[in-house]
Parts: C-alpha cells; sequence; structure tokens
C-alpha cells in the first residue's frame, strides 16, 4: 500500500508540475522561434537565432503572431471603430517593469504598456495601480523597457521619441546600436490588417506589427531609413569607408539585424 501510494503522489506532482508550466505559457507566450538567444550563433541585443531553419526572427513579432493565434481561437477581440480586431497593438503585450523620461519629470521602476499602433504609452503606478494614465505622442522624450528572459528581451530595449533624433514623424524609435558616430535604430508600428483565413466576416481584423531600421549620423543630417541587406549597405556607405570586408550576404540571410550591428559596429571603428 505505501508503494502505491507513493506512485500516486509522484503521479499527482508531475501533472500539477505541467499545469504550472501550461498556465506560464499562457501568461507569456513563446514560441520555438521566439529567439531567445541561448542557442549558438550571433545574438542581437534581444534576440538570436532561431533553433529552426527559419533563422532569426524580430521577437516582438513572435508574440504578436502567438497573441493573434490565441484570440483567434477564444474569440477575444478589440472594437477600434466599426472593426473587430484580434491580436495586440502592445509591444510585447502589456505591463511592463521599466522607466520613463520627459523634461518635467522622471519615473522609475513604473509598470508600462508601448501602443505601436498609436504611439501612446500607458503606464501604472502607486497613486493609479488599477486604471493606466496615457502619455501621448511626443510627451515622452524616452522610456525604457525593463528585461524579461520569459519573453525574449535579454537587455532593456531603450525608445527614444523621434524629434530628439531628427526625425519629422510622431513615433518611438528603439535604439539599437549607440555610436559615437552613427547609431542604428528600429522603429516599430502596427496596422489593422485583414485576416487571410476568415474572409467571411469583413469586420475582422488583426494587429500587424511591422518595422524598418534607421540610422543617424553625428552630424547631425537627421534620421535616415535603411535596408537591412549587404548591398544597400555597403552601398550608403561607400562614400565614407569601404564595409565589403564587415559586410556579407550569408551574415544578413541568417541575421539580417546582426547584419546590421556588425556593419554599424565597423563605422564606428
Amino acid at each position: 500500500m505505501h508503494h502505491i501510494f507513493c506512485r500516486i503522489s509522484i503521479a499527482l506532482a508531475a501533472i500539477l508540475s505541467v499545469d504550472i508550466a501550461a498556465a506560464q505559457q499562457l501568461q507569456h507566450p513563446v514560441a520555438l522561434s521566439a529567439n531567445s538567444g541561448s542557442l549558438s550563433g550571433s545574438p542581437t541585443k534581444f534576440g538570436g537565432l532561431a533553433p529552426d531553419s527559419r533563422g532569426w526572427t524580430d521577437p516582438a513579432l513572435n508574440h504578436n503572431k502567438l497573441i493573434q493565434q490565441q484570440n483567434g481561437g477564444d474569440g477575444t477581440y478589440k472594437l477600434i471603430g466599426t472593426y473587430k480586431v484580434i491580436g495586440t497593438q502592445f509591444l510585447f503585450g502589456e505591463h511592463h517593469k521599466g522607466d520613463m523620461f520627459a523634461k518635467e519629470v522622471k519615473a522609475y521602476n513604473v509598470y508600462l504598456s508601448y501602443n505601436t499602433y498609436n504611439q501612446e504609452v500607458e503606464f501604472y503606478s502607486t497613486s493609479n495601480p488599477d486604471k493606466p494614465l496615457v502619455r501621448e505622442p511626443g510627451t515622452l522624450d524616452s522610456f525604457t523597457i525593463q528585461e524579461n528572459a520569459s519573453l525574449g528581451i535579454r537587455i532593456p530595449l531603450k525608445f527614444v521619441y523621434g524629434s530628439t533624433l531628427g526625425a519629422k514623424d510622431q513615433y518611438y524609435y528603439m535604439e539599437i546600436y549607440r555610436g559615437i558616430k552613427f547609431s542604428l535604430y528600429k522603429r516599430y508600428k502596427s496596422g489593422l490588417d485583414y485576416v487571410s483565413n476568415n474572409l467571411a466576416q469583413p469586420e475582422l481584423r488583426q494587429f500587424d506589427l511591422h518595422y524598418e531600421y534607421y540610422y543617424t549620423d553625428a552630424a547631425g543630417k537627421g534620421v535616415k531609413k535603411i535596408k537591412p541587406n549587404a548591398g544597400n549597405v555597403i552601398k550608403e556607405f561607400k562614400s565614407i569607408k569601404d564595409l565589403s570586408s564587415a559586410v556579407n550576404n550569408e551574415s544578413f540571410t541568417s541575421n539580417p539585424e546582426q547584419g546590421l550591428i556588425n556593419a554599424f559596429t565597423s563605422l564606428n571603428n
């Protein structure tokens, strides 16, 4: 009887551990290609090579796709105008520990959410723990999302408002690489796109996350878009430095963001 009781206890413990792991996965969606950077390869600042043949993909896009899949299965959606929208407009979801900086105030260790659809930053504090306050675009100079390994964020993510970099648009730019001569940024934005497998519901949409790369230089010429491929990068900076030895098609194919970082590292040397 004692042996039977032990076997039952062990089985119950195993079931409990599986349930806990499943609950954690629903709280922080992850995928095999979520680029945690734990595998071999050349990781970027907050991502790495995926553990399959598809190579590197952006961790924030992975998270966005997983939320779409979950919402599509359980019928959860948000109302925006006349549209029912699945997925999330918040980068890596909501309620991240972070810091905010404006001319009139600095806030550390608050919980914030970055809305990539309208570029608003929502935040919670001790004075508003249940309902977020909203910072409209341009009312923050910068903000930071602190690291969160369960989401593939391996180091703090710093976002700078475009006007502080010389940009004329109303977007935040994520700092990828900061150099004394040239710096590299990524700009995220979400759009309302059709749900390809559900054309029978014309009012149904999904938040699709997109990003582009930009750079600045010490000469203060503003922000300029740059495409993540070897030929474009070599051509862009040919009057400044020959990057053909530091940049190659293979590195951009396996990890375009790391390819850009390699190029900008060389430019700043």
